[in-house]
């Protein structure tokens, strides 16, 4: 039985023939993003991120099982508690949510019953979801360091809303059993097939998960340990290739198929700083933003943290990684809404990881020779503008 090889012998996950069956649920969560809370330095015509987001649907069918890993956005998110409402009113220039997640499992024939946990990646609105529409039977699992508590409205500068955790078990999930590679885990179902790691920087009591999809491969499941593939790509690991492979831009007007890497390593944002002598090929587009409006609570503790997913996971053949916010996995991976008795455990023996390690180029704007832009990556328009509420456009969400 094979280990993950990228971990170059820093602790492993022990071997298991315990797998969890994955299943990848399109929340119908949709913003617009100012790309300098999230990056730097902001290219040219990227200044607004365009962003979808994903949860999964975990199913250990030996234990009959089943868990959601994040849930997206409550649809009604005019409803979270105030203190959420203010950041969103004021930092965040685009929202549409179009179904809860509990709306999307039930018409694809999954009953709230059958989820036993809800394990939340960390504590930000666009993950939390609506556990209060789960029935109790539901537990509620968070990070170590999740709060503040007590929740509101008791707490009115909470974010936390108490009829998530009324009347049912909740748990904070204490990463100590063991180390992966760099990080502390858990063995959430005590068999190998489902580990939470301890992945602090971006929001208190942040937790990735790490899914044994076969014996010897996995799927990091990386909520918001960062929130662009490019913050971490390319690398001395997987370097840009001469050619982008054509399925990674299939959804892109603005590049040819089979695009030259070129078309990228030119104007790679990086060159616009002080290292005017990067390896373009092989150092990561972005760095996480670290200014005071930065959405990583801790930034130096964040980009570490990516850092070490990325040397340690992300450069792994038998791993494939699988942020939040990636609007690439939507192109490639099956969804539990349109194909919701289809999984992606088989995610290597299908080439997947080639095909989604490349998309986020797509949502990179085009340049002309003189560094000019030409034109947006696959959108030639935010994919929301605006807060909506209840299908209309509004000023407020208070209103």
């Amino acid at each position: 039985m094979a280990s993950i090889t990228g971990l170059r012998g820093l602790n492993p996950p022990p071997p298991s023939n315990n797998t969890v069956r994955v299943r990848m649920v399109d929340t119908k969560s949709f913003m617009s993003l100012h790309a300098f809370s999230f990056v730097k330095p902001v290219m040219p015509g990227h200044e607004r991120m365009s962003v979808t987001t994903v949860a999964f649907l975990i199913e250990n069918e030996r234990l009959g099982k089943k868990a959601m890993f994040d849930l997206g956005t409550r649809k009604d998110y005019w409803n979270c508690p105030p203190f959420t409402l203010t950041r969103i009113e004021a930092a965040i220039p685009g929202v549409r949510i179009e179904k809860d997640v509990t709306e999307i499992l039930q018409e694809k024939g999954m009953k709230l019953s059958e989820i036993n946990d809800i394990i939340w990646s960390h504590s930000h609105w666009d993950h939390m979801g609506s556990p209060h529409l789960f029935p109790t039977t539901t537990n509620l699992c968070y990070g170590k360091g999740t709060g503040p508590f007590p929740t509101y409205p008791e707490n009115q500068s909470s974010n936390l809303s108490a009829e998530d955790f009324a009347n049912r078990k909740c748990r904070e999930v204490d990463c100590s059993d063991l180390h992966i590679g760099p990080f502390p885990a858990h063995d959430f179902y005590g068999d190998g097939s489902l580990y939470l790691l301890d992945t602090p920087g971006h929001w208190p009591g942040h937790i990735c998960a790490l899914a044994r999809t076969t014996p010897d491969t996995f799927l990091f499941l990386g909520g918001d340990i960062c929130h662009f593939a490019g913050d971490f790509r390319p690398t001395e690991d997987i370097p840009l290739p001469d050619t982008i492979p054509g399925d990674a831009l299939r959804h892109s007007k603005k590049y040819p198929a089979h695009c030259p890497c070129e078309f990228f390593a030119a104007h790679h944002p990086q060159l616009r700083t002080s290292k005017s002598s990067v390896d373009t090929k092989s150092t990561p587009f972005y760095e996480l933003s670290t200014h005071a409006h930065s959405t990583y609570k801790f930034p130096d503790v964040a980009a570490v943290t990516t850092e070490r997913m990325q040397k340690h996971f992300d450069s792994d053949p038998n791993v494939l990684v699988c942020l939040a916010h990636d609007s690439a996995l939507l192109d490639h991976l099956p969804t539990f809404n349109e194909h919701p008795d289809q999984d992606i455990n088989d995610w290597k023996k299908l080439g997947m990881k080639d095909k989604c390690h490349w998309g986020w180029l797509g949502e990179l704007p085009r340049y002309n020779e003189d560094g000019t832009v030409l034109g947006p990556g696959n959108r030639e328009k935010p994919i929301v503008d605006g807060l909506w509420k209840n299908g209309d456009r509004v000023d407020s969400l208070r209103s």
